[in-house]
């Protein structure tokens, strides 16, 4: 689970790293691209938040993320009431980067922008991965299972086997000990 979230922060970070240099370098154009990184890291935040909140089930507020200033009020409200918020946050993400793209505050031509909507999308599928993990309980049936055959394997088996394998009790003790420390950790 973990390893999935930090591969989507990995992606995501490496996706909104190269929007930043994309960003043109025109001076007529430095007001609009401040506005975009602006948005951007807010909107990246707020995508954030409302993963890890909907993995963990725990209230977005528990989650910090930057101010949402800048960002329309309806727009929230929308949000806000919407199930689906982080997809919601990611597709105003590649709307937005559409935009900016036409109209020339993104400079780089369109088959490397692409890159950064392959990582968008890399990095939501990783956290719906988690989020399988979080939402699936492990089998019950199993889990009896294990407890009973670890029971079995520390009771009988184990110490038989070293007991008629070892001349000391000593190290017969200590190698029972040993290997049943493995199998239940």
């Amino acid at each position: 689970g973990i390893t999935l979230v930090e591969q989507a922060c990995g992606v995501w970070l490496n996706g909104f790293s190269n929007l930043i240099a994309f960003c043109s370098t025109k001076p007529e154009k430095q007001e609009q691209v401040e506005e975009f990184q602006y948005v951007l890291s807010r909107l990246m935040s707020l995508l954030f938040c409302y993963c890890m909140s909907d993995i963990s089930n725990l209230d977005r507020s528990r989650f910090p993320h930057l101010d949402l200033s800048g960002i329309d009020p309806a727009c929230l409200e929308y949000l806000e009431a919407t199930s689906a918020k982080q997809n919601v946050a990611l597709q105003w993400i590649q709307r937005m980067v559409v935009e900016k793209s036409r109209n020339g505050v993104i400079d780089i031509a369109a088959p490397i922008l692409s890159r950064v909507f392959q990582e968008l999308s890399i990095g939501i599928v990783h956290f719906m991965d988690a989020k399988k993990i979080s939402v699936v309980p492990f089998p019950f049936g199993f889990a009896q299972m294990v407890w009973v055959m670890l029971v079995f394997f520390s009771v009988l088996p184990v110490p038989v086997i070293c007991a008629m394998g070892m001349k000391s009790m000593y190290s017969a003790g200590g190698y029972t000990f040993l290997i049943v420390l493995c199998y239940w950790s």
